[in-house]
């Protein structure tokens, strides 16, 4: 009967352990981001590279500092594009000020019969402080 009692007690704190820890990496969150997503449309050889991104409040400045796109070449993926905030040609669509969400989308002339994906490096500041939360987005 010891043994059953040992068995179950271990179980018991095995369980709480593993709970504990899941319920505390749900629970972390950023200050500064709420929500994010990305994905990917297509029309003939236009790729879109979609994004919408959430803040806590009214953000100083949120949006999306880097896209990195990549085109599949039979089993392996290469870099193709690299959209940066810094480059004034996509500075309004990819970053705003004194908002809580922003949202838009980024061009690239592919080819109908490629893939892509696109890896997104979202941004929010606040008060001096800030938060960067990659999202890569399902091939298309």
């Amino acid at each position: 009967m010891n043994k059953k009692v040992l068995r179950a007690s271990a179980l018991v704190v095995i369980l709480t352990l593993l709970l504990t820890t899941a319920a505390f990496a749900a629970m972390e969150a950023s200050e500064y981001i709420n929500s994010t997503g990305a994905w990917i449309t297509r029309s003939g050889n236009t790729v879109k590279v979609n994004f919408t991104i959430v803040g806590t409040d009214t953000m100083d400045q949120i949006g999306v500092k880097y896209v990195y796109l990549y085109e599949k070449n039979g089993n392996t993926w290469s870099l193709v594009k690299t959209f940066a905030y810094t480059n004034s040609q996509y500075s309004a669509t990819m970053m705003a000020s004194s908002i809580s969400a922003h949202a838009g989308y980024l061009s690239y002339s592919g080819s109908a019969n490629k893939q892509y994906y696109a890896d997104c490096r979202f941004y929010a500041e606040k008060d001096g402080g800030s938060d960067t939360i990659p999202q890569e987005t399902p091939s298309g």
